[in-house]
């Protein structure tokens, strides 16, 4: 605080005045190539034609593909045959056709159906899971520009202050101690700085990879603000997870495989086969014809499909097993989540509620103009307002990560 009546000499007022707007200034970054700007709607369009984005789909088509090959009859048989004995001659001409009267060709177009219900929900989910991945790139270059402004920012008035103190030093108002105390501070951050950049160069790095993009500078345009409303309680939130992508996936690849299994099974009901033909007779240049008809039917005697139907039913017992699995995972994971941001949002209302960094620094700078303090003391207060606006950056980060991390839990997408 400022006494009455102390005096204050004018070189050393216009000198401190200086390190009053060197302390609340801004730095001014040097200009180069502008950099690429995105948005974080851009990021996820952009994400959405990438080579991740596009393997996803071939996938779902692969399995639709297969689906129009599930349960089909089986393909028409044409027979020529001739025989010849002395002047007799025969000559036959038939169409031999498999019946499956057993009912497995439905079973095999509900078993497809059922794949193909899999691997949409299983690409639902993996959707998300991308975005989140996105989201969360999006989210560490906006902390990495943040941090990098921030130190930036710190760097510049601790430069003002080294000229201040080397001023004060010429004019016999300041020790050769304070100068090399307020150098060594601006050497520490500067160090610091040059850490961020690198941290800035990864978090484009891997923004750029998922968006299949070759690396390059960008910025992302946005703000590590709170996200949407969270769900009113855990069972809600554990009841979406329960019916996530994934976890119904499985469910559907269980149905998937009893139905093959019970397909497989109708192999021990004889099927039978038809043919229909003409058979020419031809003796003493004499010829005549009929029609030809045949009838054979299977007799399963060995192969009654128990070993794939065995298999299959074992198969869709794992994938039940899993989903049980996962279903108990997911419903972990989305109440972590929930507890993780509902506790990081409360921190982040509590350093709202805390003095401004900017407002103690003032009351620092204030008191060492007239006095009170030593320059030690001075960057003891820059350095604990440098450190809670950096921890600030970081309890919004690991918020806003949490936040993606309850949409990946729950199989949603709750952005603000």
């Amino acid at each position: 605080m400022r006494h009455e009546g102390h005096a204050v000499p004018a070189r050393r007022r216009v000198a401190l005045g200086g390190l009053a707007l060197g302390l609340l200034g801004m730095a001014v970054v040097a200009g180069g190539d502008e950099p690429r700007r995105l948005t974080l709607e851009e990021a996820l369009a952009m994400a959405e034609k990438g080579p991740l984005a596009q393997a996803a789909g071939f996938e779902i088509q692969r399995v639709r593909a297969e689906k129009r090959g599930a349960g089909l009859w089986p393909n028409p048989e044409i027979q020529f045959d001739r025989e010849s004995v002395g002047e007799e001659v025969e000559r036959i001409a038939a169409v031999s056709l498999a019946l499956p009267v057993s009912g497995r060709l439905g079973l095999e177009r509900s078993a497809a159906r059922s794949a193909v219900t899999a691997a949409e929900r299983r690409g639902g989910q993996e959707r998300i899971e991308r975005r989140a991945r996105v989201r969360e790139a999006f989210l560490d270059l906006l902390a990495a520009q943040e941090r990098d402004r921030v130190l930036d920012d710190g760097l510049g008035r601790l430069d003002h202050l080294v000229k201040v103190v080397r001023a004060r030093e010429v004019e016999g108002e300041s020790s050769g101690y304070d100068r090399m105390r307020v150098e060594q501070e601006r050497a520490d951050l500067a160090a610091q700085r040059l850490d961020a950049r690198g941290a800035l160069a990864r978090a484009q790095g891997g923004l750029a990879w998922l968006l299949g993009l070759a690396s390059e500078p960008m910025t992302a345009e946005g703000t590590l603000a709170a996200g949407a409303t969270l769900f009113p309680d855990t069972g809600e939130a554990r009841a979406q997870a329960l019916g996530r992508g994934d976890v119904e996936a499985l469910s559907a690849e269980a149905d998937q495989r009893d139905l093959l299994g019970r397909a497989a099974g109708r192999r021990a009901v004889p099927e039978p086969s038809l043919l229909v033909g003409r058979k020419t007779a031809c003796a003493g240049g004499a010829c005549g014809s009929g029609a030809a008809l045949g009838f054979t039917v299977s007799v399963p005697l060995f192969d009654r499909g128990q070993g794939p139907s065995a298999a299959l039913r074992a198969e869709a017992a794992i994938a039940r097993a899993r989903r049980a699995a996962l279903g108990l995972q997911a419903a972990a994971e989305a109440d972590a989540a929930l507890a993780e941001v509902r506790a990081g949002r409360e921190a982040e209302a509590v350093l709202s509620q805390a003095p401004s960094p900017e407002r103690i620094l003032g009351i620092a700078q204030a008191s060492y103009e007239v006095g009170e303090v030593r320059i030690f003391e001075l960057l003891d207060a820059y350095r604990s307002a440098l450190s809670v606006t950096l921890r600030a950056t970081e309890i919004r980060l690991a918020v806003r990560k949490a936040e993606v991390a309850l949409d990946r839990a729950t199989g949603t997408e709750r952005m603000p």
